[in-house]
């Protein structure tokens, strides 16, 4: 199934003999309605028919619109999508009494790919620094487990990211300006583009929240507070890495000289993000596309939730 992003000004999406209609004054393209999924507007001044509305409610393709920073703040989707409400009731009650017991595994597990992900440039680079970061990660893997409170799982966090950025930061694996790691708002460059990444990966890990019928608004890790989707930033958090913080190493020569993320740029990033999304890994013994095996995580938590499964993180293999 295919995750449109729709980024520049001016486009209008119709609708034609079945298919999505994406149009400007110079160009139109078509999409089949049954292999969409969901289709994001990033950008003000994008117009559509009712039409398209009614048919993505009745195919269940889910329409979000993101802010400047790419952040969900609106998700259109049809009334026949409802919650499954016991799994809410589920997830309520266990995230009432084993908030840190699975709050200490996904926070191993970011360590795990953060820790994957410096591998992965290791391999070819052979940094001294890397490797004591990679060294130092895995400590961190190990002392997590000594956390008594949320608080503590934080600190753990906190100090793992510190360990990890700082190392990408040293042998300049990001821009030239880029000395640490700065949230929503920041003007440089590398931030900008991990915070306009993270902003992506949180529209698949809402939609596969949504999917499976579970609250996004209350989250076992992150503060709870209205406006906040709790849910997806927990769930992000094995993700982050792998997904978004090496796609956009990868992408250093086409930024390093620039001072701002202009239209190419986000789309050369958006169009990496979605590769890796739709690249198959193993799962469980079978290649599933990461989307695929995202969906098949979110389900398994509702199962946790349910006292049917037990959740486990997904661990990159580099």
């Amino acid at each position: 199934m295919k995750h449109l992003i729709v980024s520049d000004y001016g486009i209008y999406l119709g609708l034609e003999a079945g298919r999505l209609v994406v149009k400007n004054k110079e160009d139109r393209k078509y999409f089949p309605l049954n292999r969409l999924a969901t289709v994001s507007i990033a950008k003000k001044g994008v117009s559509f028919s009712s039409d398209v509305i009614e048919h993505f409610s009745l195919r269940g393709i889910k329409l979000f619109f993101l802010d400047f920073r790419g952040v969900a703040h609106s998700m259109l989707v049809g009334a026949n999508q409802h919650a499954v409400v016991q799994a809410r009731i589920n997830q309520y009650r266990y995230i009432e009494t084993n908030a840190l017991d699975i709050s200490i595994r996904l926070i191993t597990a970011k360590i795990k790919n953060q820790r994957a992900t410096l591998s992965y440039f290791n391999k070819h680079h052979k940094s001294t620094n890397l490797q004591n970061a990679i060294e130092e990660l895995k400590r961190c893997t190990q002392i997590i487990k000594n956390a008594k409170t949320l608080n503590d799982v934080l600190g753990y966090e906190g100090y793992a990211a510190n360990i990890y950025f700082s190392s990408l930061a040293k042998d300049k694996f990001l821009s030239e300006s880029f000395l640490t790691r700065e949230g929503r708002g920041s003007q440089e460059i590398a931030n900008s583009m991990l915070n306009f990444g993270y902003a992506i990966l949180s529209s698949y890990i809402l939609n596969a929240i949504t999917n499976a019928g579970l609250e996004p608004y209350l989250g076992f890790l992150h503060q709870k507070r209205p406006g906040k989707m709790s849910l997806v930033l927990d769930l992000m958090e094995e993700y982050r890495a792998w997904v978004v913080d090496r796609v956009v190493i990868k992408l250093r020569e086409q930024y390093k000289n620039k001072k701002y993320m202009d239209t190419k740029l986000k789309s050369a990033l958006i169009s990496q993000i979605q590769a890796t999304i739709a690249k198959k890994y193993i799962y469980k013994g079978k290649r599933l596309k990461l989307e695929h095996i995202i969906q098949r995580q979110v389900y398994r938590l509702s199962g946790e939730f349910s006292g049917e499964h037990i959740y486990k993180p997904y661990v990159f293999k580099w």
